[in-house]
Formats: C-alpha cells, sequence, structure tokens
C-alpha cells in the first residue's frame, strides 16, 4: 500500500508520476475506423463507411442511390455491401470497445482511503485511524498491460478489416451465384416448354393409334421432371436474389428493387495466378491475427510469471490518534499472501493459449496453400469446360439442328426428334451457363486471396447441377442456350 505523508513530499510526488503515466491515454473510437478504411482502400480499392451518425448514414445512403442508377455488376455489389451491411456496421463496434479497452490498460488502480475510530473500553478519548493505500504493483505491470492492450487494438482492426474484405468478396459472390442461377432458369424454362410440346404430340399420336402408349409414358415422365426441376431453379433462384439484396443491405421491396445486368460476363482471356507462399504468408489478415493474437498471449505469459510471488503489493501511509490525544503517523507496506491462489492455473492456461496459436498459425498456412492450390484448380477447370462447350460442342450440335431441320422438311425425322435434339442444344448451353458461373467463382476466391482473406463458400456457390438436374447425357430437360459466352 502506498501510504502518503499529510506533508506534501516524496510520497505524492509519486502518486504524480503514477498518474502522469497513467492519465496520457484519450479515448478515440474512430481512431481504428481510419486503419481499416486505408487497409481495405490500399488491397480493395473500395470505401467503406461506419454509419455512426446522421451525416455517415445520409453519405452512405447518397453513394448507394448513385450506384442504384444503373444496373448493379460485381463490384457495385460490392461497394453496396461495403456501405450498406448491417453485420458489417455491427461488427464496427468493437473497434471501439477495443479502443476504449486500451485506454483503460493505460489506468492504474485508484488508492484507498482507509478511517476507523476505536472506543475505549475505560476512560480516554476515542482513537481514530486514517490511511492513505496504493497498489503499486499495476505500476510494475503498466508496460506489459499496454502492450496486451496494443495488440488487442490491432486484432480488433484486423479482424475488422478482414470481415470488410470477406463481405466484399461474398457480394461479388453472390451476385455471380443469382445470375448464374437466373440465366440458367431462363434457359430451363425454354427446354420445359420444348418438353411440353414432345407430351403434348406424344398424346396426339397415342390418340391417333399411331405410337404405343410406352412411348407416351416416357414422354409424360420427362415432362413432369422438366417441370419440377424448373420449379427448383426458380426457387433456388429467388433465395439466391434474397441473399443478394441482404448482403447489399438493400430492402427487398418490388417498388424499389435494383437492377442486374441479364447474362454472365463473358469468359476473359487472361486468368489471374495462385498467390505465392510469400505473400499469403506476408498479405493473409487470417495469418497477421494470428500472430497478432499470439503476441498477445506471450505477453500474458510474461505476465502471470511476473505476478508468481503476489497479485498484490500495496505501499501507503497511516495516520494515528490514539485516546490520549497524541498523533502518530508513519508508512505501510501491505503484501498479497498466495495461500489460496498461488496462479499456476492462470499461468498453465497462458502457457496452453500459446501453445494453441502457434498450432492454430501453422494449421492455417497449410490451409492457405490449399485453397489457394483448390480455387487455380477451379478456375481452370471450368475455363476448360466453357471453352470445349463454347467452341466444340455447341457448334456441333448447331449444324446437327439445321440438318435435322433439313431432313424434318423432307420428312425423314418427327417432329419430336427435332425438339429432342434442341434440347440436347439448350442443356449444352446451359451446361456452358454454369460452368462459366463456377469459373466466376473460383476466380473470385482466388481474387480474394491476393486481397488477403478467404471466401470459403467455393464448395456451396457452385452452380453445376444445383438443382438437382443431370448433365448433357443424364438429363437433356436442363439446357440454356448462349453461345456467345
Amino acid at each position: 500500500m502506498t501510504r502518503f505523508h499529510r506533508h506534501y513530499g516524496p510520497h505524492l510526488a509519486l502518486l504524480g508520476i503514477a498518474v502522469g503515466l497513467s492519465g496520457c491515454a484519450q479515448l478515440d473510437p474512430a481512431a481504428g475506423m481510419r486503419q481499416v478504411q486505408t487497409t481495405v482502400s490500399e488491397r480493395a480499392g473500395q470505401n467503406v463507411l461506419w454509419q455512426r451518425d446522421a451525416h455517415s448514414r445520409a453519405e452512405a445512403e447518397r453513394l448507394s442511390e448513385n450506384l442504384l442508377q444503373k444496373p448493379i455488376g460485381a463490384d457495385d455489389a460490392a461497394r453496396l455491401a461495403l456501405l450498406n451491411n448491417a453485420s458489417l456496421q455491427a461488427s464496427f463496434s468493437e473497434l471501439g470497445i477495443a479502443e476504449a479497452n486500451a485506454v483503460q490498460s493505460n489506468l492504474l488502480n485508484n488508492p484507498f482511503l482507509h478511517a476507523s475510530v476505536q472506543t475505549p473500553r475505560g476512560a480516554g478519548r476515542n482513537a481514530l485511524d486514517f490511511a492513505l493505500s496504493w497498489d503499486v504493483l499495476g505500476l510494475f505491470t503498466l508496460p506489459l498491460r499496454q502492450d496486451a492492450a496494443a495488440h488487442a487494438k490491432n486484432i480488433a482492426r484486423l479482424r475488422a478489416a478482414a470481415r470488410a474484405l470477406e463481405l466484399a468478396a461474398s457480394a461479388r459472390s453472390a451476385w455471380y451465384g443469382y445470375l448464374t442461377a437466373r440465366e440458367s432458369a431462363d434457359w430451363l424454362r425454354e427446354m420445359s416448354e420444348a418438353s411440353d410440346l414432345i407430351a403434348e404430340i406424344a398424346r396426339r399420336l397415342e390418340a391417333a393409334g399411331n405410337q404405343a402408349g410406352l412411348a407416351r409414358a416416357n414422354a409424360e415422365t420427362a415432362n413432369l421432371d422438366s417441370r419440377y426441376s424448373l420449379a427448383d431453379a426458380q426457387a433456388r433462384t429467388e433465395a439466391l436474389h434474397s441473399r443478394l439484396l441482404g448482403l447489399i443491405g438493400l430492402p427487398n421491396l418490388p417498388d424499389r428493387a435494383p437492377g442486374f445486368p441479364d447474362s454472365l460476363p463473358r469468359l476473359p482471356d487472361i486468368d489471374p495466378a495462385a498467390p505465392g507462399d510469400d505473400e499469403l504468408e506476408n498479405k493473409h489478415l487470417d495469418l497477421a491475427r494470428l500472430k497478432a493474437e499470439l503476441a498477445r498471449a506471450e505477453k500474458l505469459v510474461a505476465g502471470a510469471r511476473r505476478g508468481t510471488w503476489t497479485d498484490s503489493l500495496e505501499l501507503g501511509w497511516d495516520w494515528s490518534r490514539e485516546s490520549d490525544g497524541a498523533w502518530k503517523d508513519g508508512p505501510g507496506i501491505g503484501i498479497g499472501l498466495p495461500l489460496f491462489d498461488t496462479g499456476m492455473a492462470r499461468r498453465a492456461a497462458a502457457g496452453f493459449e500459446v501453445a494453441r496459436l502457434q498450432a492454430a498459425l501453422a494449421a492455417r498456412r497449410d490451409s492457405l496453400k490449399r485453397e489457394a492450390k483448390r480455387a487455380e484448380s477451379e478456375m481452370k477447370r471450368a475455363r476448360s469446360r466453357v471453352e470445349h462447350l463454347r467452341d466444340t460442342l455447341l457448334p456441333l450440335l448447331s449444324a446437327a439442328r439445321d440438318t435435322a431441320l433439313l431432313e424434318y422438311n423432307a420428312m425423314h425425322r418427327s417432329a419430336a426428334q427435332l425438339l429432342e435434339l434442341k434440347q440436347r442444344e439448350l442443356a449444352a448451353i446451359r451446361q456452358l451457363v454454369q460452368n462459366l458461373g463456377n469459373y466466376w467463382q473460383a476466380r473470385n476466391a482466388l481474387e480474394a486471396l491476393h486481397l488477403g482473406v478467404s471466401l470459403n463458400s467455393l464448395d456451396t456457390s457452385r452452380a453445376t447441377n444445383t438443382d438437382g438436374t443431370g448433365g448433357i447425357a443424364d438429363n437433356f430437360a436442363t439446357g440454356t442456350s448462349n453461345a456467345g459466352h
């Protein structure tokens, strides 16, 4: 306990030094946000706003209205998400919490003022005792606590920046997923219409006695499968549309529905390379956050070891008035005795936390390398399929359709056979659209790694056969057609 003499002297000077050491920090909740904005801007070229007041909310609304004046592209979806996503805005409050905790870590424990009155059993005056004490152990652990708080503040900023960049990548992923599903469903609708015609032809041929009932049963079954597939595709499209609107922070209002392009972007000429090990190590925010957490945990271990012998050391000054009226004063000291809580559990927990973070850091390094290779492989495989469908299979099916049309005019083919061939062409084009969507999803995941974040939805965002339909040779009632991709 720090006890201070009533006369001004070295005791008050010690308290003044402590106040000076702990009282210089000021709370600036926007400091962390400025660093997050800089990180997002430098890496993604996007602006992010923290809507803390009416002015920032009005600015976000103005920027959003400007973006909604034209069809929303992939980058526009990312910008809208960074401006309006409610979950992202809520997470920014963690920056303020970290800043407040950092300020709190700079503060020392308050001094204690003690007073007691002792009444004598016999004659004499009441004895008075006054003491002013202060826990000075906090003064020695102040640098460790400040370092730990600085690491915690850095961790909060890294998390906020990662969330913003991940949200931007997720908004792009949702945009690609919605456009893929919508375009695929449009072509499936054409496929369903062709299936309706085949079923109708089968009914009429059976009624005329020119076809067995088995042929009609096959046509009706295929028609029913086509209808179910179309209904599933439309439901998926609506779900993806709703998810996209939720990510970009726009309500699903029919009178204010944002516009989107009619089709996916075409296949680009050049693909991005996968990030190398050095780029992942130096740029990925998951690794940066784990390193910061590990540094903080190591500081906590050092603090736990320093407090092994005691968790409290108090210095102070004491004034006493005896029953005869005489005053006495002098210094005092108090030390916490580690009889019950020796700090062993805290030291063990701190050590285990360091080991956990070391293992997590190594595991994350390995998983990031696999993510990069996998995304690059997905992108190349999707490109290969799109190019094969576009340059080989679709021209072949188009030529076969033209030949079949001539044979139909010469009465060598039936209308049902012509429609079945058309179904094959539509199914191939729908596969092209789905694989084009897969390409953009994989490329988006790869570009996210270059930004320093991971897009973990690579599996769930794949468009191929998401509505339960088969491939080209399995089910021709699932097609779309736009060879221009």
